[in-house]
């Protein structure tokens, strides 16, 4: 077995400071196959912060004969961290390395660690970023993060075991290399986690104006209500995202919030038709009290259909029923729309209520 151990100095930056403490570790493994029971771990990759360093441990076994001795390494070398951070190790590396600790009777505590897996904390984000794959390489290229390793995990499985036969420095380079760049660039990842910080936290709104905007290839401009809401973190890069008719723009430390308003006559529907009348001349629903006075020929019975009022002005939407009363362009349906008005975007109450919650359904 081959140790290789090297020391550089921590980033000063605020993801590092903020998710990179000093009893966390970054580790990877890489395995000859896919499946526990009839492959082995070959190499396993650590980074552990040390004060205002981080300090890279490399653990490669020659041959499958030292897979006892590098598992041994790595939880020597874990013994004083108590977070462990990865990308997909959930899925993968943990159930790996457990199943070949059983085989080697060897004992370790993973229930004792906290785990961070980047992927699994950062999926339900990349969702909506439309990137071909979540694979960690994938992220690093949107962050703009450049390696120069340029085989995946499975083609240098054939690598290894060429090494086994026949150890050549060329070969042990690009396994290392791989290593060191998929434990390295887990680092560089961290910023992504500003994304998520944003969402978990209190959203603070700073700003909140009804503007009209030109669609690109619409002939006629829209209103739309525009949040601008301040994060703790700043943001990596430039980024926006939509859902359904909600979009979000990320840039350095804001987030842009745009949402349609609807200007025109809507329908309020009565719940209980029954107790209504519905008036074809004024083209509305009464109640029973007050239809009395108006004359037989002129009103019917209202049905689900007819029970309504209306009302015109500018409005909002909302998924569910989160601000009644609730108006309709059509239809009664689960979505609806509610009033906005001038007493509406001085709430600053109301105003964050509803922010919430359009930003629950991105996540």
């Amino acid at each position: 077995m081959e140790t290789i151990h090297e020391t550089l100095t921590l980033p000063n930056d605020c993801y590092t400071r903020e998710f990179f403490k000093n009893n966390a570790a970054f580790f990877d493994i890489e395995t000859t196959g896919f499946s526990a029971k009839n492959s082995s771990v070959y190499l396993i990759g650590l980074v552990v912060r040390r004060e205002e360093t981080m300090e890279i441990f490399q653990f490669f076994a020659e041959n499958s004969r030292e897979e006892k001795d590098i598992l041994t390494a790595f939880q020597k070398a874990v013994s004083l961290v108590s977070v462990l951070i990865c990308y997909n190790g959930l899925s993968f590396d943990i159930p790996f390395l457990k199943h070949r600790e059983e085989r080697y009777h060897l004992s370790f505590s993973w229930e004792n660690y906290q785990i961070l897996d980047l992927y699994q904390e950062t999926k339900s984000f990349l969702n909506l970023l439309h990137l071909p794959d979540k694979k960690q390489k994938t992220l690093e290229t949107f962050l703009g993060i450049h390696r120069k390793d340029v085989y995946s995990g499975r083609e240098l499985i054939s690598v290894y075991r060429e090494y086994e036969k026949q150890p050549t420095e060329e070969s042990k380079s690009l396994l290392l290399l791989h290593n060191y760049e998929d434990i390295l660039g887990m680092t560089k990842l961290l910023p992504f986690l500003s994304y998520l910080d944003f969402f978990s936290g209190e959203a603070a709104v700073t700003n909140a104006i009804l503007e009209e905007t030109l669609p690109f290839g619409a002939d006629s401009p829209v209103k739309e209500l525009q949040v601008t809401l301040k994060a703790s973190l700043p943001f990596p890069a430039k980024v926006t995202v939509e859902k359904e008719m909600y979009r979000l723009t990320f840039r350095e430390n804001y987030i842009y919030l745009f949402v349609p308003v609807l200007e025109g006559e809507l329908f309020f529907y009565y719940d209980n038709y029954k107790d209504y009348y519905y008036l074809p001349a004024e083209d509305m629903a009464v109640h029973k009290s007050l239809a009395s006075f108006v004359d037989k020929s002129h009103r019917k019975k209202a049905t689900p259909s007819t029970c309504y009022t209306k009302r015109s002005g500018l409005f909002l939407p909302q998924k569910e029923d989160w601000f009644p009363p609730c108006f309709y362009p059509g239809k009664k349906e689960k979505s609806s729309w509610f009033p906005l008005g001038e007493e509406f975007l001085g709430d600053g109450e109301r105003l964050l209520l509803y922010v919430k919650k359009i930003l629950s359904l991105f996540l």
